[in-house]
């Protein structure tokens, strides 16, 4: 009899440590949450949701008084399922609401086979994850029976919630509670970016560009491919290729849409992911597919394309050989795609070149970007410059009646893209495609929609406020 009571206590025991532990991790994820300056919002995390029930996440995504409900459900439900787990005091019960938690996680975001593990978090294992590791720890405090008013289970939770608020207070001076580019569940941290809630404004401006109405500002699709044009950084190509992939592709195309960004120029093998992404979001991706020959414009005439336009590596080297019938003939197989026909080129000369030889298409898709980069001052040209006059060019594409696109406008990433989007659209540009990465396209979209800051009566712009925690600063 002594040794049942002895096992009894003991896996009692046992249990309140597994309580006091899982308490500690849900207690942490909430307060966390809670302290952010700019707020916490699942939004992010509804967003990328995948697997079988991600259109309905998505959709909760959309509905600001879901997002609303569950930012403040999710960050206070921690904290009390965290408090109650440390102390005792109705831990069954807050046990079943931290299993509903972990269930909504895993349901959002599952592992394989439900979705791709390439989500960026770890503690995926096949089926199960760390969200159902600690769901089935919660299972077994909730049908552990306790004695939640025993000094006994008091006490030591009492003990534990005061050292958490020394490390809680210890680990925030340090500087480790501030806002990271992250995103939490009650499980899972993985990256994130400025998130959808902070958009300021959608961007609405509008343009036509071969008959099609097109958002201004442009997805460029050079990244996507992988095309980096680092200079001697050979690895980052690859690295391109590999962030954006699965996952990130389709958060980028949501996050443009959310954006008021609903157009593309990249290569045939996006079209279809990246078409199907906005589908699933309820929203139109209009793609303008970048073609190398006449395979590319049947792709894209079978798969939704709104527009092709030649290539701008192929149009310029058939420029510099003065092959008139070689460009002929590629945008005469253009057009049997049925939709409006562009020419693209690194280099005005080689739209010079096409206008010489009545070769005029609907549209022209031209790099197009500012010097003001130290790589542009090199006497060695670097694999980041396409435009070696920009006003020369913008002045040329101010005769031309047909619309242009300006590409590659970060000149392989030298440049602020809400600076190249301004530099692009104060020189004619007719659209402006930037390569935009996920993380960054909130925070771009914003940088362009605000207004600048007002100014005295003098013309001149107010002082920035000084920021005593800034490097060198008071602290």
């Amino acid at each position: 009899m002594a040794d049942k009571e002895s096992a009894r206590s003991f896996s009692q025991i046992a249990v309140q440590i597994l309580s006091i532990a899982i308490g500690w991790h849900f207690l942490y994820e909430g307060c966390w949450k809670l302290i952010q300056k700019d707020g916490w919002s699942c939004l992010s995390y509804l967003g990328a949701a995948q697997g079988p029930l991600a259109p309905v996440f998505k959709w909760m995504a959309e509905q600001a008084w879901i997002v609303s409900t569950g930012d403040w459900a999710v960050q206070i439900g921690l904290v009390a399922i965290g408090l109650a787990l440390i102390t005792g005091v109705c831990a069954r019960y807050a046990a079943l609401g931290g299993i509903a938690l972990m269930a909504m996680f895993y349901c959002c975001q599952p592992p394989e086979p439900f979705a791709t593990a390439m989500s960026g978090a770890d503690g995926r294992f096949f089926i199960l994850e760390r969200n159902v590791v600690e769901a089935l720890g919660l299972l077994l405090v909730a049908a552990t029976p306790c004695r939640c008013m025993n000094m006994w289970m008091l006490l030591p939770g009492a003990a534990v919630l005061a050292v958490f608020q020394i490390c809680f207070c210890l680990h925030g001076r340090s500087g480790g509670l501030e806002k990271v580019e992250a995103v939490t569940s009650a499980t899972v941290k993985v990256h994130e970016f400025t998130a959808l809630a902070a958009l300021k404004a959608p961007f609405e401006e509008k343009a036509t560009i071969g008959g099609v109405e097109i958002s201004r500002l442009a997805l460029d699709g050079e990244l996507i491919a992988g095309h980096a044009h680092a200079r001697d950084l050979i690895w980052t190509d690859e690295f391109m290729r590999r962030y954006n992939g699965g996952v990130t592709l389709g958060r980028t195309v949501r996050y443009c849409l959310h954006c008021g960004v609903d157009a593309v120029f990249a290569e045939p093998p996006f079209l279809a992911p990246m078409c199907a992404e906005a589908k699933a979001v309820g929203k139109e991706l209009k793609f303008f597919v970048n073609c190398a020959n006449a395979e590319d414009a049947k792709l894209a005439a079978g798969g939704g394309a709104k527009g092709v336009y030649l290539r701008p590596e192929v149009a310029d080297g058939l420029a510099r050989k003065g092959d008139t019938n070689g460009i002929q003939k590629l945008v005469a197989e253009l057009k049997s795609a049925s939709l409006p026909v562009g020419i693209g080129a690194e280099d005005v000369s080689t739209v010079k070149f096409c206008a010489e030889i009545g070769v005029v298409p609907d549209y022209w898709v031209l790099a197009f970007h500012s010097l003001d980069y130290p790589a542009a001052r090199m006497e060695t040209k670097c694999n980041n410059i396409w435009c070696a006059d920009p006003k020369a060019a913008a002045a040329y594409m101010k005769t031309r009646k047909e619309p242009w696109v300006a590409i590659r406008g970060l000149a392989g990433g030298a440049l602020d893209p809400v600076k190249a989007y301004k530099f692009a659209k104060d020189n004619g540009a007719t659209a402006v495609a930037i390569d935009l990465l996920d993380y960054r396209i909130v925070e771009t979209v914003n940088g362009i929609v605000s207004p600048p800051p007002p100014k005295d009566r003098e013309g001149r712009a107010p002082a920035r406020p000084t920021n005593p925690d800034a490097k060198g600063g008071k602290k």
